[in-house]
């Protein structure tokens, strides 16, 4: 049995997991016993099973990937999309930390910030610090840096066109520009200079 893809996850613990199927003619494994055992692994967004004949059978792991932090009792843990803790932050991954109360897996306010974190332009989620989502209607999003730039995103609507605006009006300002961008109403964007 060979485990491909596991970064966070232990390989062997894995294939611990999956010793049933090892010995087993490859044409009778069992793609629902190994989908049962790596249920024990929520780390695992998915997996394929792949034979590589005469005797080899390699599963192919994607790993849950975090998108922010959430400090819960004291704590700075890594959630992905889905609200699923992936592990403790090590205080050194360019992620926002995601403002809510009460648990991810049930929180609108962790809804409607992963909503606005996946519109985002690939490029801006790194240099994202943190981001507050009051209700579905008024989230807001504070960028890296001294100057603490702003983004007034609204609710979750228009999120493609909110994101194509909010990447130009970023193209024409200084890192260091104290500013805040209100795309909350894209087709009329707003910005701001000076103390908000």
């Amino acid at each position: 049995m060979e485990v491909t893809g596991a970064k966070r996850l232990k390989e062997k613990s894995i294939v611990n997991a999956l010793t049933s199927q090892i010995g087993k003619p490859l044409p009778t494994v069992s793609g629902a016993e190994i989908t049962s055992a790596l249920k024990a692994f929520p780390l695992i967004e998915s997996f394929s099973i792949i034979s590589l004949p005469p005797h080899t059978l390699r599963i192919q792991i994607t790993e849950r990937q975090p998108i922010g932090i959430i400090a819960v009792s004291g704590t700075d843990y890594l959630y992905d999309p889905a609200g699923v803790r992936i592990g403790i932050s090590n205080g050194y991954e360019k992620l926002p930390t995601i403002q809510i109360t009460g648990v991810p897996e049930k929180s609108p306010q962790f809804k409607a910030a992963i909503e606005v974190l996946m519109a985002l332009p690939a490029d801006l989620l790194s240099r994202v610090a943190e981001i507050d989502a009051k209700s579905k209607d008024d989230v807001t999003l504070r960028l890296r840096g001294y100057s603490g730039q702003r983004i007034i995103w609204g609710d979750g609507s228009d999120s493609v066109l909110k994101s194509r605006v909010l990447d130009a009006l970023i193209a024409n300002q200084k890192k260091t520009d104290r500013v805040t961008f209100d795309v909350s109403s894209p087709n009329a964007p707003v910005v701001r200079y000076g103390n908000f």
